[in-house]
């Protein structure tokens, strides 16, 4: 596989910042998952340590290159600044509404870092390097692959059932890599069609093992999502998306053979058993009415007509405790139940009209590579959103990063296609120059007083919520794996 030298040499030779980004991101997205948990952490906190570490770093880099860097300083129009402007008010009066102030600032805080990393991510990826920021992706999934393949080989030597839950390494419930699939699998199909050669052929690869892990899974909303952005797809760009469901389809028709070898055939005929038959997903209605998401929007519903124009605080639906989940399972619900209902619409709208303006330029490029890559971000908006309505792909640590990671390359991809500005003078965009380096210092202010002291003893700490606060069997994750508050 290409190097990490050639991963970042699109950079320009002064952007020794984006160096570091990109490096720390390939480190956090391609290792993390393969089980860096430190200290003998459980998967879900030692993934949220790494993630909070890549933010840190993503912070620094951000807030230097933002002081140091006149060529890429930003001068937001009247409408951004006012919507900036609304979000930070509303925010700060949901803050003080909440009743745990430390726990409300911690989600605050993760969220702008997140904001702050996406912008780093928008920094650093210039075409031609969007493409092969790709290469993130791909290394990602072939290395998670390859960890499978691992786990695989040794279940069939000791002979011992296929269990999905032991089969994929760091993450405490599958359903987890499920959401990260929501976002690599369309970003993959973008490397097929517009990344080097070699990379093509790798990321080929990464998809068939992608829809097999993912038919082995059961992965409903990640597979609903995926037809979503399909459909949108489809409907979009018309027979100029023809390449990129062409690939589609035939990586899932791949993947469904290989999981049906590896999952279905390979077991019977070793007299293993069968752990789980993607088919039977059609017969389960966990995503629908009647299933423990019925009983979580409701709770959300009930905060929501209770607190609704200031919400209950970020993070607070954790300090409610339930019998199933530290998150209603749906991010519209989630905004306006803890954030109020006009941060909620305020968000929404923005993200509609950042995905509407990303779509107008994949739609006009002419090159094709580059369609091909606005397709790919395109369809992955809609997948993440539509996963949203029924997952906590907005709330566990890698799903974040990958979303992040996904805004970050839909702002690059934009920024590529407008006009190229003179290079701004010592004293323009104050708001790059200044404000962005304070927010990068505030989102790190507001995480560190909310984990310290318990990020230096996370298993006592997750111990403790689960004698004194929340007596539920099965870890409910938000924070930390068991993420109820107080």
């Amino acid at each position: 596989m290409a190097s990490l030298e050639s991963a970042v040499c699109f950079l320009p030779p002064r952007a020794r910042g984006e160096l570091a980004l990109v490096a720390s991101t390939f480190f956090a997205l391609a290792i993390a998952p393969l089980g860096l948990v430190l200290f003998d952490l459980r998967d879900h906190d030692g993934q949220r340590i790494v993630q909070l570490a890549l933010l840190a770093i993503a912070a620094g880099v951000v807030a230097v290159h933002s002081t140091q860097r006149r060529d890429s300083a930003v001068d937001p129009s009247r409408r951004a600044l006012a919507a900036a402007a609304t979000l930070g008010v509303l925010a700060a009066l949901s803050i003080l509404n909440a009743e745990i102030a430390r726990a409300a600032a911690l989600e605050t805080g993760v969220l702008l870092a997140l904001a702050v990393f996406a912008f780093g991510i928008g920094l650093a990826a210039q075409r031609p390097g969007i493409e092969r920021m790709l290469l993130i992706a791909v290394a990602a999934s072939v290395l998670f692959a390859f960890a499978v393949v691992v786990r695989y080989t040794a279940a069939l030597s000791a002979e011992t059932p296929l269990l999905r839950e032991h089969l994929l390494p760091a993450y405490s419930n599958y359903r987890f890599f499920n959401h990260v699939q929501t976002v690599t699998i369309p970003l993959l199909v973008g490397a097929m069609l517009a990344g080097p050669l070699r990379l093509r052929r790798w990321a080929a690869a990464a998809l068939v093992a992608e829809f097999a892990l993912l038919f082995f899974t059961g992965g409903r909303a990640t597979m609903l999502a995926l037809g979503a952005a399909a459909a949108a797809i489809a409907a979009a760009f018309r027979w100029k998306a023809a390449p990129w469901l062409a690939r589609i389809g035939a990586t899932a028709l791949a993947g469904a053979a290989l999981y049906l070898l590896l999952f279905d055939w390979v077991p019977q005929w070793r007299g293993l058993g069968r752990d789980f038959f993607s088919g039977d997903t059609i017969a389960r209605s966990e995503l629908g009415v009647g299933g423990p998401r019925e009983y979580l929007w409701a709770l959300a519903w009930q905060y929501i007509r209770e607190s609704p124009w200031l919400g209950i605080g970020p993070m607070h639906y954790a300090h409610r405790i339930n019998a199933e989940a530290a998150h209603p399972h749906n991010v519209y619900l989630q905004l306006a139940a803890e954030w109020g209902v006009p941060f909620a619409v305020l968000v929404v709208g923005l993200a509609a009209v950042g995905w509407l303006r990303l779509l107008r330029v994949a739609r006009a490029s002419a090159d094709e590579s580059g369609r091909a890559i606005g397709i790919s971000l395109v369809a992955a908006g809609v997948a993440i959103a539509v996963d949203g309505m029924f997952s906590g792909n907005f709330v566990m640590p890698m799903s974040q990063l990958w979303i992040a990671f996904a805004i970050g390359l839909a702002i690059a991809y934009v920024r590529s296609a407008a006009p190229v500005m003179p290079a701004a003078g010592a004293g323009a965009a104050p708001l790059s120059r200044w404000a962005v380096p304070a927010l990068c210092v505030l989102s790190q202010i507001a995480i560190w007083q909310g984990v310290w002291p318990e990020i230096l003893d996370v298993n006592a700490h997750v111990d403790r919520v689960r004698a004194e606060i929340a007596h539920n069997v099965v870890d409910n994750p938000r924070i930390w794996s068991h993420g109820w508050v107080r």
